[in-house]
């Protein structure tokens, strides 16, 4: 039984992750379900939804998805998951409340993401966000456990949602990832971006 101490997740991700890939095409999603064993399937289906569960469950399912899905379409999945991830009952109010305080941009958006990753992860590593300048913004993961850092599939999930928000807002940008400091816990996440032309 996992203590506060260990690395959790919500359930919910991980549920909502299964239900997302549930709705790829061929071969894809036949290949992510064939890497689900069973004992991970049983962790994720039983749990309540607002349970937290080990973190483990949360990597292995960005280790299987970039495995079966490849980079390219990984990151293309994570963008739309993003997306989707917004009409659930864990981002929808964090969103909601960032927009009516402040107006809903990239800026608001990273004073808001470590809302919702204090939400979403327990014993997980902090995320602190730092506007710093017009169109330009920072993300540091720090104290992140092991899990997070030795998954190149989470690093790559990371990276590609910080895109799906881009989406969301409808602005064009680039993340750039500073790894330097990974094996110590900690990520930095460079934020750029500019409006879309019409």
């Amino acid at each position: 039984m996992p203590t506060d101490r260990d690395p959790l997740v919500r359930a919910r991700l991980c549920q909502d992750w299964l239900k997302l890939v549930a709705q790829e095409e061929e071969p894809y999603r036949g290949r992510f379900f064939a890497r689900i064993d069973a004992p991970l399937r049983e962790t994720i289906d039983s749990a309540a939804r607002v349970a937290w569960i080990p973190l483990a469950n949360y990597v292995r399912l960005a280790d299987i998805l970039q495995e079966t899905f490849g980079a390219v379409r990984a990151h293309a999945y994570y963008r739309r998951a993003f997306l989707a991830s917004l009409d659930t009952p864990l981002l929808r109010p964090i969103f909601e409340l960032g927009a009516r305080l402040a107006g809903l941009t990239p800026a608001t958006a990273v004073r808001w993401i470590p809302k919702g990753w204090d939400t979403a992860f327990k014993s997980a590593g902090v995320v602190t966000g730092e506007v710093l300048g017009p169109g330009s913004a920072r993300l540091v993961y720090a104290d992140l456990p092991a899990g997070f850092t030795s998954s190149e599939g989470w690093i790559l999930s990371c990276a590609a949602s910080a895109y799906g928000v881009y989406d969301f807002l409808r602005v064009d940008g680039v993340v750039r990832l500073d790894q330097t400091n990974r094996s110590t816990g900690r990520i930095v996440m460079e934020l750029e971006w500019t409006e879309r032309r019409k």
